[in-house]
């Protein structure tokens, strides 16, 4: 693979993650390099870039630091808090996968309420897991169950619908697993969100200071918008995010010095 054939495509990705609200999701991102025979690690370290980038990777999830099979880091609270939870699951007792695929059976057949809470206690350990697994990634523990707890009620709800020759408990699984992985993904999202706002207001920042000293006066909104290239709409947003406003003045608007 030529290093500046594989830049330019990573750049034409950035373009197209543009036009999609800064957005792309991983199936997107292997067609359009399916052509560069890329393995999954190289995938990942792509997915990576896109992410460093500030770009929303959909369905990517980076992975936790550290050496492989380490135990995440967690704080204080965290670790009292999953040591209490998994001493409360502790007290189930634990019934065999035959017993657990006729429990599924049961919410198939006719959505019965008392096979669904049974199945729910019973596959509430297999939350932890999955929660301990995404640990140290951005989200405390006890969110990441939360998050996993939903997402396995809401799968016992379409448990029916799943794929042919994908069995129930394969289903329910998967679905944790999917929810804890999205809630991540949203709150990267959430993240990227707050780092771009920032970088803009900084710009922003930047813009008055020195057209103030071009100008030897405190610029206009109107006279900041050609400046800096920038939508009066968008100045006027953040000024009023920044807690500076803007001012009605004999030349119009002004935009209000940031310090």
């Amino acid at each position: 693979m030529e290093r500046e054939a594989f830049q330019k495509r990573l750049e034409e990705l950035g373009e197209l993650a543009k036009i999609n609200n800064n957005r792309l999701g991983t199936d997107a991102i292997k067609t359009f390099l399916k052509d560069m025979d890329l393995t999954d690690e190289q995938y990942h370290l792509v997915f990576g870039y896109l992410a460093s980038k500030l770009i929303t990777v959909e369905g990517y999830v980076p992975a936790a630091g550290g050496a492989a099979g380490k135990e995440p880091e967690l704080s204080e609270e965290e670790k009292n808090f999953l040591a209490q939870y998994e001493e409360d699951l502790s007290c189930l007792k634990k019934v065999s996968e035959a017993e657990l695929l006729e429990l599924c059976r049961q919410i198939e057949e006719n959505g019965d309420s008392d096979a669904k809470a049974h199945l729910t206690e019973q596959l509430l350990p297999n939350v932890v897991e999955t929660a301990k697994h995404y640990a140290g990634r951005g989200l405390p523990i006890g969110d990441l169950i939360q998050e996993g707890n939903i997402g396995l009620l809401l799968s016992l709800e379409t448990l029916g619908f799943r794929e042919d020759g994908v069995s129930p408990l394969t289903y329910l699984k998967d679905e944790i697993q999917k929810a804890v992985g999205q809630a991540l993904e949203d709150q990267q999202t959430e993240k990227s969100a707050g780092e771009l706002l920032a970088d803009r207001l900084n710009e922003l920042s930047d813009g008055i200071k020195e057209l103030s000293g071009e100008l030897e006066r405190q610029g206009s909104v109107e006279e900041l918008s050609a400046f800096m290239d920038m939508p009066v709409e968008e100045i006027e947003d953040l000024l009023k995010l920044a807690g500076e406003g803007t001012g009605d003045g004999e030349d119009g608007q002004t935009a209000e010095g940031q310090n």
